[in-house]
């Protein structure tokens, strides 16, 4: 038995991060992920016996016909595929590529995507085999046993597949109950040196602390891929992978992937613990929600190696941040970006221009709010109705979706017409939300600061460039 993980190739030259909630152009980060999620598939299969190969076509730049040869080479029985909103018409046409090299070749895609609207996907590619809803890792395993052993698909859960033209929904699967069973994910199949930080330009690997999230966000649709019930690794278990990546890779630098790395802080506690009492000398970055956080803990965090935490902001203006079910005040805000700060740790806002209820008064006090908070990078994303998440059903009750190009639904676009705001008007604000931001004299000469070498020079000259496509 053969799979093929494939995260497919760049549509028109947009190379997208394909993980999770986080459907983003690389430019955002000027940097491309780590393929967790087929990494995660990858290492399960394996663990089964199964024989793999993973292709990441972003980083390797590898066309459709370049794919097509692989294909060829490799004749997989399966292939699984990393399809995401914004180039869901691009990343489906992988199927076409596949079934052209053998149409006995069965085909799968995994995402958020997949999982909200099974049926678009097979409306759109008569030729897909199989959705995998939701946490796809163990239902991957299973289809492939289902293929290998030409058993009834009726008993997969966690899959849609068409059957005498019917599209059938097998009942869900269940979440994966204890995280610390997976086994790592299979990063020996990719290539170490394509995946950088900003800045540093250090290799990086892309490490889950947890999934699922119990707050009721109405822009977040996450909640359909991981659930709401939230479950973390152990302490342990998760030094033991990243002592790993540092002794087989000599990889040092991680971004903690989850919904919240904080939403139990006791338990980020242990975690950091556990790190400082092995000496594990490494840095990383991870997410937190501001209302999680204290001044202990993020000491702790300093000591154990943190250089920066991305902060769910949103917006500036408490009566937004209240009809989104954010959960948190603007004094909570304050206090953690202070706190952060003053231990030397990097803050990173992240912020959703064109939320309901936003206007130019509402958004230009947002970008005022970060300035004072003298943040030390803000992105400022354009509100997606992301299929799933409550905002696009209500985007799609009220009308405001003006569009239904797939690629428009990205962060660097808007595409909802609201009462008082429409979305031209939205991306021309970002435009100005970002220049007044960056544009400043102390915000350039700190980033300046930063450069220690020529070499981060010429990286920080293509992140410029990636920064300016934005306008």
């Amino acid at each position: 038995m053969r799979v093929f993980l494939i995260n497919p190739p760049a549509d028109n030259g947009v190379k997208q991060v394909r993980e999770g909630r986080c459907m983003q152009r690389a430019g955002a980060w000027t940097a491309i992920w780590t393929p967790i999620s087929l990494a995660y598939c990858a290492a399960v299969l394996r663990k089964e016996g199964v024989e793999v190969k993973l292709v990441d076509c972003i980083v390797d730049e590898t066309d459709f016909d370049g794919l097509e040869k692989d294909v060829e080479d490799f004749k997989p029985d399966l292939a699984v595929l990393n399809v995401i909103t914004p180039s869901f018409l691009s990343d489906l046409s992988t199927v076409q590529s596949i079934k052209k090299v053998n149409p006995e070749i069965k085909t799968a895609v995994i995402g958020i995507h997949g999982t909200a609207l099974p049926d678009v996907c097979f409306n759109e590619d008569a030729l897909l085999d199989f959705v995998v809803r939701g946490e796809p890792e163990y239902v991957v395993c299973s289809l492939a046993s289902a293929i290998k052993n030409r058993t009834n698909f009726s008993e997969v859960d966690g899959i849609s597949y068409k059957e005498d033209g019917k599209i059938i929904h097998n009942r869900d699967s269940m979440p994966v109950a204890n995280l610390d069973d997976l086994p790592f994910p299979a990063y020996d199949l990719i290539n170490h040196e394509k995946y950088t930080m900003p800045f540093t330009n250090k290799k990086f690997l892309l490490v889950a602390t947890g999934r699922g999230c119990p707050y009721p966000c109405t822009y977040c649709a996450d909640h359909v891929y991981y659930g709401k019930k939230m479950r973390l690794r152990s302490p342990e278990h998760l030094v033991d992978e990243l002592s790993f990546y540092k002794k087989e890779y000599g990889i040092e630098d991680f971004l903690f992937w989850s919904e919240g790395f904080t939403l139990i802080p006791s338990v980020a506690k242990s975690f950091v613990q556990e790190i400082i009492s092995r000496n594990l000398r490494i840095r990383w970055v991870c997410n937190s929600r501001v209302d999680n956080v204290d001044k202990e803990l993020l000491l702790l965090f300093k000591k154990a190696g943190c250089t920066a935490i991305g902060y769910g902001v949103e917006s500036g203006v408490q009566e937004i941040l209240d009809k989104v079910k954010k959960g948190i005040t603007l004094n909570q805000i304050r206090e953690a970006v202070v706190l952060t700060k003053d231990v030397g740790i990097d803050v990173v806002a992240h912020t959703i221009i064109g939320l309901p209820g936003d206007s130019h008064e509402t958004i230009n006090e947002t970008v005022n709010f970060l300035i004072d908070l003298d943040v030390d990078f803000t992105q400022f994303y354009c509100a997606v109705p992301f299929p799933g998440s409550p905002l696009f059903k209500e985007a799609t009750e009220k009308g405001w979706i003006n569009t239904g190009d797939w690629r428009m639904f990205e962060q660097n676009f808007s595409v909802l017409d609201m009462p008082g705001m429409s979305a031209v008007e939205i991306m021309k604000i970002r435009e100005q939300a970002y220049r007044k931001f960056y544009f400043r004299p102390k915000t350039i000469f700190k980033t300046l600061k930063r450069i220690r070498s020529f070499k981060e020079l010429i990286k920080l000259k293509s992140m410029i460039g990636d920064f300016l496509k934005w306008f």
